[in-house]
């Protein structure tokens, strides 16, 4: 039995906080278009009491807040919009709120799944699976007042160690603020892709240059120079997961080389990766271009060797909301 989704709703009431739980059928995804558009990031828990970069997920929240305009139809509610929002701007204050919420979510999350396994006599939740947090915060129009809300769902990381994606779909307007209008704007090209593909990747199609995916950024390694080709930083969200490959390929002297993959010099790749928080590094493994002719890639002990090192990596950046006593 799949465990119900859990939604977690911050909202002010007057001088008060109240954060308001319940059950929920609906995914990420649905619950992000169920609010206006604002600031959002997709967080993972590890050994279900942890979450991955924790303070890189509301820092980056407060950030994408910050640039992120939600226009009233009067300069009053112009103005109420922008003091409503103001603590939230700030990056103290996103994590405290965000903290509170989550660590409130997750808490009720594991609480009902345990009840709603069967045979569940308490003890670890589910085996030890992780969960998927998606966090939420927007501005309440009929209300006046912001929201920040999170949504928890079972971790869904890939089947298969290599997979593959399609070149379908233009860059992204606004990079580097992390807008759930993205959910809407990528909700036709999801649509269109094949079942079996795990990813699509922008690509500009006067030039050719490669972006990144719909939800992962994108790497290629480059065989005779035997360095890492990724979108230079400011044209493509920087994902967590980014980061870590970038400190993996400098601890490995690795060459990073900030430009952006072009389609024509396709062959001259040895082998391409996503990376996501869900994914970390995932290999690609047949490459889907416009027209329909298909790039194979083999296994590049290169790329097996980063992805190696950044789960180890990643271990190390693991920040506790919870205790072992509280599951």
């Amino acid at each position: 039995m799949l465990p119900r989704n859990v939604l977690a709703i911050r909202k002010a009431l007057g001088t008060a906080t109240e954060i308001l739980i319940s059950t929920t059928p609906k995914s990420s995804q649905a619950m992000l278009l169920d609010y206006p558009s604002g600031s959002y990031t997709g967080m993972r828990t590890v050994n279900r009491i942890g979450i991955l970069d924790f303070s890189v997920h509301t820092t980056r929240l407060a950030n994408s807040l910050r640039q992120i305009q939600f226009p009233g139809a009067t300069a009053q509610e112009e103005q109420a919009v922008a003091a409503g929002l103001a603590s939230l701007r700030q990056d103290e204050v996103m994590k405290k709120e965000t903290t509170n919420l989550v660590r409130t979510g997750l808490l009720h999350y594991y609480k009902q799944l345990k009840q709603d396994l069967p045979g569940n006599t308490g003890g670890t939740a589910a085996g030890g699976d992780d969960v998927k947090v998606t966090v939420l915060c927007t501005w309440d129009p009929e209300k006046q007042q912001p929201v920040l809300a999170a949504h928890f769902e079972p971790l869904k990381s890939p089947s298969t160690p290599h997979c593959k994606v399609e070149v379908h779909g233009s860059p992204r307007k606004q990079a580097t603020a992390k807008n759930s209008q993205w959910v809407r704007d990528r909700s036709a090209i999801l649509a269109s892709m094949s079942k079996d593909s795990n990813e699509a990747l922008l690509v500009d199609d006067a030039t050719q240059d490669v972006y990144e995916g719909l939800s992962s950024n994108f790497f290629v390694l480059h065989r005779k120079r035997q360095s890492i080709i990724t979108a230079p930083l400011g044209s493509v969200l920087e994902g967590t997961i980014m980061r870590s490959v970038i400190r993996v390929c400098k601890e490995k002297s690795i060459p990073v080389e900030y430009s952006f993959p072009n389609l024509k010099h396709i062959d001259e790749w040895e082998g391409a990766f996503l990376s996501s928080m869900s994914r970390l590094v995932l290999p690609i493994e047949k490459l889907i271009l416009p027209g329909g002719r298909i790039k194979q890639f083999e296994s590049s002990p290169t790329i097996e060797s980063i992805r190696d090192s950044v789960e180890k990596e990643c271990q190390n950046r693991v920040e506790n909301l919870l205790s072992e006593s509280d599951l």
